[in-house]
């Protein structure tokens, strides 16, 4: 006769052995996924927060290298830097006094009711300074050059440039830190519009040196963007820009 062998499964022990296992191995894999979120989440933070600071640094140190001299100021109370950016500069021929002032401009973008200034020293300058263009026209010393122009102005002129330069601005910009519906965001303003920069902005302040009238000027940057976990990314920049009237 053959023989009959006995069946056996698990027992009690071993199933509860197996429970315990997985939900060790169960809890140890929920740890290293939320770990690698938490790492993933922070470098993505952190990036952002770089990419913010970058950006910024890089507007400012773009528009700053193309102002009108002595146009930057900065006012504490209001958290806000202003400058002049050019829309076009020459220089003129004669006197300086002359209306209509035959200037030489290449690369022309200027039009009528524009205004222009000569030898700024301070933001107010530029506005104080500053005549309204009220025509344009053809050099009539040099009728056949496309660089040489006749502007007639409101009024002459009441200074000169050692260099015979002069400048055409564009409206004033603003870099402002406020609060609104995104919190503590540094904006740009001009001409009626108004446009984020960055957000989440925790400290802005610049330092403005202006050593004389015939060297360049120095802005200092000083940033500081603010993240999740009140990580922070503070910047310190240095941004040289034209200074000679």
């Amino acid at each position: 006769m053959k023989s009959v062998k006995a069946q056996r499964g698990f027992t009690l022990i071993e199933l509860i052995l197996v429970i315990v296992i997985l939900g060790i191995m169960s809890v140890s894999i929920a740890q290293v996924v939320s770990l690698s979120a938490q790492i993933y989440i922070t470098g993505a933070d952190r990036t952002r927060l770089v990419s913010q600071a970058r950006f910024v640094i890089l507007r400012l140190e773009k528009e700053l290298r193309n102002i009108v001299p002595n146009s930057v100021a900065f006012d504490s109370s209001l958290g806000c830097l202003s400058y002049y950016p050019i829309k076009q500069s020459g220089t003129y021929v004669d006197d300086a006094f002359d209306n209509p002032m035959h200037v030489v401009i290449f690369d022309s973008i200027i039009a009528e009711d524009d205004t222009l200034v000569v030898y700024p020293t301070s933001p107010q300058s530029v506005v104080d300074n500053g005549r309204n263009i009220d025509s344009i026209n053809s050099s009539t010393d040099a009728p056949s050059s496309s660089n040489q122009f006749e502007l007639t102005l409101d009024t002459p002129v009441s200074s000169t440039s050692p260099g015979k330069r002069f400048f055409v601005p564009e409206a004033q910009v603003s870099i402002c830190q406020v609060t609104n519906a995104l919190g503590n965001v540094l904006t740009r303003s001009q001409g009626g519009t108004t446009t984020v920069l960055a957000t989440d902005i925790s400290q802005w302040n610049t330092n403005i040196v202006t050593a004389g009238l015939r060297q360049n000027g120095l802005v200092e940057v000083e940033l500081t963007i603010e993240g999740r976990d009140n990580e922070t990314l503070s910047v310190v920049h240095e941004i040289h820009f034209p200074n000679v009237p």
